[in-house]
């Protein structure tokens, strides 16, 4: 179909290059993986999550690495190849440990969270953190047991049944990892309901428990809640007594069906039934430029809340293996969940696919981690979109501003014209690049395709103008071209004197 773009609606968004409104780091807008199988990142993705950048991802440690096969018998090699994809990416890690060994826990129940024998599940503890925090300085965090308010809902085989339950676990985990690793950063909940996680501050801070962050899922769409849910615990970390620790929603994602109420109690629901869990799932919904704009929005609304990190969930799609589960996990809750989570009706939710086929979303990513360092004022007149402008670190005359187009119910193609002001004076070379449904990237270079380049010539103001796909990412960079320009004598235009790199 032909598009009439002189029929668009138009709409101007400002930039003030040159009015600071504080720091970006885009680093602490990062990803999490884990929790389905037991293997190592393949090559596409580690080079692919290299190019992020990441300081910090959050990796999930469950029983089928079998790091405990007998007492006394530690087995490191799955799990050795596992993190040590991670460590090729450039990136430290967070690890929330999931993992019973048979030997301390003999029976596969979720309600069963405390070890047959104390100093012998601290001992592995002990064991892993020097293995992995001293010997291999990779995990510098380590979390509580993952959504152990849903146990084998949530994919995790501890269940606890009162907060204070889940604080003896707490206790009884970070003792041994301090003692390997006094330097490590410790935390938790983690849990599915946000309605567990002020009780268990509390706690921490009456019995001097250390709590280096505090941490929440949330899966949703709803744009208010990132505030929302942020904002209920901001206040009761302002009380915690000593430092206070930082807030982390080391899980997240755009909501999924069945839609729980905060009130929900996987106690007394039964597993998914086919009908009671009908997600569609079909692959090019996942290459849809929508996800990706939706995750734009999710992150330029959570930078305007309490959080200090972000952890999108998932890095790279996953399959569930049948044979990796049943010495843990109840057969009825591994097929009535985890396989149709990840086999039957997986979400994609992963910035590559199980096959490494890379997904629209990765390039937000990978946008925000080139933005730079100092945000400047930017504005738009209109919800649906949103705004982000960041300049480079100092030395560097580069201003990047990021246009995100989404409404939550339809959203609206447009003509943007992005108004800049308070510019340098001079010669510039401008690039925009957009997220949309027409792919629009190298899947061997994982780099996106430039829409629009050209050279011009700025006052201190200056705009110009881009088309705005209804759910889609627009990113444009502004920067000074370092070398001068001459005139080619034989053609009547301005060539540069060296490659725009």
């Amino acid at each position: 179909m032909t598009i009439d773009y002189t029929k668009l609606p138009r709409t101007i968004v400002t930039v003030s290059s040159a009015t600071l409104t504080g720091p970006f780091e885009a680093w602490r807008n990062t990803i999490g993986q884990g929790g389905v199988n037991s293997l190592p990142l393949p090559e596409k993705v580690i080079q692919g999550t290299r190019k992020l950048k990441p300081r910090l991802m959050r990796i999930f440690l469950q029983q089928y690495f079998d790091i405990y096969p007998d007492h006394g018998v530690f087995n490191w090699e799955k799990l050795d190849a596992y993190i040590d994809s991670f460590a090729q990416t450039g990136t430290k890690l967070l690890a929330t440990i999931n993992f019973k060994p048979p030997v301390l826990f003999p029976d596969n129940d979720q309600d069963a969270w405390r070890p047959n024998d104390v100093a012998e599940w601290q001992n592995l503890i002990y064991q892993l953190v020097r293995r992995y925090s001293v010997e291999r300085p990779i995990v510098t965090h380590w979390e509580h047991a993952n959504e152990a308010d849903f146990g084998w809902w949530g994919g995790c085989p501890f269940r606890f049944g009162s907060l204070e339950e889940s604080h003896e676990f707490y206790q009884m985990l970070i003792q041994p990892i301090l003692q390997a690793y006094p330097q490590a950063k410790v935390g938790g909940p983690c849990p599915a309901m946000l309605k567990e996680v002020p009780g268990f501050i509390e706690l921490c801070a009456r019995h001097g428990t250390q709590l280096d962050f505090v941490s929440f899922h949330g899966y949703t769409s709803n744009l208010e809640a990132y505030h929302s849910m942020s904002e209920t615990i901001d206040p009761v970390l302002d009380s915690f007594p000593g430092k206070r620790p930082e807030l982390m929603m080391d899980e997240w994602n755009q909501s999924f069906p069945p839609n729980f109420s905060t009130e929900f109690d996987p106690r007394s629901v039964a597993p998914f039934s086919a009908q009671e869990y009908d997600l569609l799932s079909v692959e090019e919904m996942a290459m849809q430029g929508r996800r990706a704009a939706a995750v734009a929005k999710i992150i330029l609304t959570m930078l305007d809340t309490p959080l200090d990190y972000s952890f999108y969930f998932l890095l790279w799609d996953n399959c569930m293996f049948n044979a990796e589960f049943p010495s843990f996990f109840s057969p009825d809750f591994a097929r009535a969940v985890m396989y149709q989570h990840w086999n039957e009706k997986p979400h994609r939710f992963g910035l590559f696919s199980e096959s490494g086929k890379v997904r629209p979303q990765y390039f937000v990513y990978q946008m925000f981690a080139r933005m730079g360092e100092e945000r400047v004022q930017s504005s738009s007149p209109l919800a649906d979109l949103t705004t982000l402008a960041v300049r480079a670190k100092r030395g560097e005359n580069r201003i990047t501003t990021m246009i995100v187009n989404y409404d939550s119910e339809a959203s609206q193609d447009r003509i943007v014209k992005v108004h800049f002001s308070e510019l340098q004076p001079g010669t510039r070379y401008l690039t925009a690049f957009r997220i949309d449904d027409n792919q629009r990237w190298s899947e061997e270079t994982l780099e996106l395709i430039p829409v629009d380049e050209r050279r011009v010539d700025v006052l201190t103001d200056f705009e110009y103008q881009f088309y705005s796909p209804a759910d889609s990412v627009l990113l444009v960079t502004l920067e000074e071209i370092p070398t001068p320009l001459r005139v080619d004598p034989s053609h009547s235009h301005l060539t540069e004197s060296r490659k725009i790199e």
